[in-house]
């Protein structure tokens, strides 16, 4: 019996990420063609950033991603931060997003789609890396 409830809750965790994910990818996908674009991708990115920056400063800093686990805050910032500042420049961000649609569009189409959207969640929770928020 507690086998069974076991699986059923882990199908149920697994079809709430689904459905968040699907969430996500719909808020994403501007033009609404099942897709997102790069543009629609990095438009989203900037969004992000400047919800980030809460000083307004154009930098985003450890302190400002208080609400982040500090592992997370600390691989975000390690593999954004260009030029080992300790902070993030838009341009920083946004390079690491270009790198990240990159390594999600698996056919190389300029396209996520619905499959490697959820392909890519899978990634992203087994290394723990969280590299934007939307």
């Amino acid at each position: 019996m507690k086998k069974m409830l076991a699986v059923v809750l882990m199908m149920l965790f697994a079809a709430s990420l689904a459905v968040a994910a699907e969430d996500v990818l719909t808020k994403l996908d501007k033009n609404k063609d099942g897709r997102i674009s790069e543009q629609e991708y990095l438009d989203r990115v900037s969004e992000s950033f400047d919800k980030l920056d809460k000083n307004h400063d154009g930098a985003v800093k450890p302190d400002e991603l208080q609400s982040m686990d500090k592992d997370k805050r600390d691989k975000l910032i390690k593999a954004a931060d260009t030029n080992k500042d300790g902070a993030l420049i838009k341009k920083e961000y946004e390079q690491a997003a270009r790198k990240r649609f990159s390594s999600m569009d698996k056919n190389k189409d300029g396209y996520i789609d619905k499959k490697e959207w959820g392909a890519s969640l899978s990634e992203r929770n087994k290394s723990g890396l969280i590299l934007f928020t939307f």
